[in-house]
């Protein structure tokens, strides 16, 4: 085997254990459980504390002024209110329906109801409920969690949502869908979150043209030197 016969064939070979080998851990992610936002669902709410917020009001509210976040990975969807983090007061009581989800061309209609007694000081499991039109994503959602806690104020009180939303239960796959969220009731604006991660396909696919290329350029070779030989 000649010189450039082996280098044609190491060209291929890392080609196709990159294509292979990336698009395994590719799949192997989607139904990961882990969380790349390293958030817990415990009404501390720490974790929250670095990621993007979007400012929630009415264009002519500059009192009643929410603070949201929406982030999504591969499985999940996850979402954090605080309902009057500048006065905790005024409009300061969670807000429960009226959010509008869609993921891709899908649209949902969120409820988070507070399980028990919300008091001053107390966190309180909750139940998410999410509606569309196709009733393969309709009902309570069993596998989402969320907390809510209501911090006693100086001007009454303030409630703090958080929650996670699986992918799985909403009949939707994973992946670079756009995905966003607003609620009417709360302002004028709309969160928008992408899940997933493109980087693995865009790696595989590079490693899939590596090797296609190597053919082509090899057999290329292979036919010019058969006509200079002929020649």
């Amino acid at each position: 085997m000649n010189v450039r016969r082996v280098m044609f064939v190491m060209t291929v070979l890392m080609g196709v254990m990159l294509w292979g080998g990336l698009t395994t851990a590719h799949a192997a992610n989607n139904g990961s459980t882990t969380n790349k936002y390293d958030i817990s669902i415990d009404g501390n709410f720490d974790d929250w504390s670095d990621k993007p917020m979007t400012t929630v009001k009415e264009d002519w509210d500059d009192y009643n002024i929410k603070k949201a976040s929406l982030l999504a990975d591969d499985n999940n969807i996850y979402f954090y209110l605080n309902m009057s983090p500048e006065h905790g007061g005024g409009y300061s009581t969670l807000q429960p329906s009226g959010y509008v989800l869609k993921i891709g061309s899908k649209t949902f209609y969120v409820t988070f109801k507070a399980n028990g007694n919300l008091t001053d000081g107390a966190t309180v499991d909750g139940t998410v409920n999410a509606w569309n039109s196709d009733v393969s994503g309709s009902g309570d959602l069993s596998q989402a969690t969320m907390k809510v806690h209501r911090f006693k104020t100086a001007n009454g009180h303030n409630d703090i949502m958080e929650a996670k939303i699986p992918l799985s239960e909403l009949k939707v796959a994973g992946g670079s869908q756009t995905i966003t969220m607003k609620n009417d009731n709360l302002g004028s604006q709309t969160l928008t979150a992408t899940g997933g991660s493109t980087g693995p396909v865009v790696l595989a696919g590079v490693g899939l043209i590596i090797a296609l290329g190597s053919v082509v350029t090899f057999t290329r070779t292979r036919a010019k030197a058969k006509k200079q030989r002929k020649a």
